[in-house]
């Protein structure tokens, strides 16, 4: 019997049903569009893997069986679980849904989902996002990540890299700091304290383009503090603890208020893409897809471009 049960179609079901609401074979065939035959075999196969009679039938009328009786509602019940399936099924396959992961610096990937997850709030609230802030490129064949936003260029030919716009860094104190120091020339660092995104020196060479001789020159600069986050030496930077050289997208803000300034506004680095990096074939899942098309229309706004 159970396996009977198993192999039970949806089409038995409803040949059965419509049957007992239309009252007879020929009306129900005429609702189902299906030949008369069809639905009289589709009634007789159910009964055959309930191994029981379900409609009494004669010349004149039809009627339940008490066993048909008792299933009426039951049937009613599954087909009404089925129609919610396909209705769900449905919803799903038009309107994206999931959990989308992302790898990106700490700082831009932090702007990012300030831009992201309103917009997509807004056109997709089934999708969710999980962000994972990291300065290294992430192993992006491994599955556990859909897509990355990496500054620089992407040496992994197996990867899909969509530039989304560039990146520069400018040369950064606080006012207190430019006041009570003299910063004229490029060279004026070397004896100054400067603030380095490192893990591992205290000295760093810094090459910058001279935007008014368009030639690169480079400075020894030497730091009391470095460390590997940007976050950091910004906050370190704003209590007037030195210069700093960081992404125009993370100080635009700090500048335009004055709590930065742009202490030799003649110098910046070069330009660095940004890249919105993904697996080959990721682009065709529906849930991803929504957001790359979002992150491609709305992160461009955040860099120099």
């Amino acid at each position: 019997m159970v396996h009977k049960l198993r192999t039970m179609t949806v089409l038995e079901l409803t040949a059965f049903l419509e049957v007992v609401k239309c009252g007879g074979i020929t009306p129900a065939a005429e609702k189902l569009n299906l030949a008369k035959s069809g639905v009289s075999g589709l009634l007789k196969r159910f009964e055959q893997r309930l191994n029981v009679k379900l409609l009494e039938r004669s010349s004149r009328r039809m009627s339940l069986t008490k066993e048909g009786e008792h299933l009426v509602p039951k049937v009613e019940s599954l087909l009404a679980e089925c129609e919610q399936l396909l209705q769900q099924a449905e919803r799903q396959r038009a309107e994206p849904h999931g959990i989308v992961q992302i790898a990106a610096t700490p700082e831009f990937g932090g702007l990012a989902v300030s831009v992201l997850a309103p917009l997509l709030r807004a056109r997709y609230p089934e999708i969710k996002l999980l962000v994972k802030p990291a300065y290294a490129m992430e192993d992006m064949q491994d599955p556990a990540f859909d897509f990355a936003i990496r500054i620089g260029q992407v040496a992994d030919e197996n990867l899909v890299a969509r530039a989304l716009g560039t990146s520069h860094r400018l040369l950064v104190c606080s006012p207190e700091f430019f006041t009570q120091n003299t910063i004229n020339t490029l060279s004026d660092l070397e004896q100054l304290a400067c603030l380095l995104f490192s893990s591992r020196s205290y000295e760093s060479v810094w090459s910058l383009l001279n935007l008014q001789s368009n030639e690169r020159e480079r400075v020894k600069v030497h730091s009391q503090v470095s460390i590997q986050s940007l976050s950091t030496v910004l906050e370190l930077c704003r209590q007037g603890q030195g210069v700093a050289m960081l992404p125009e997208f993370l100080v635009r803000e700090e500048l335009a208020k004055g709590a930065l300034i742009n202490c030799l506004p003649n110098y910046r680095s070069d330009f660095n893409t940004v890249y919105l990096v993904y697996r080959r074939g990721i682009d065709k899942i529906m849930r991803v897809k929504a957001v790359m098309d979002i992150a491609r229309e709305s992160l461009p706004a955040l860099l120099s471009n």
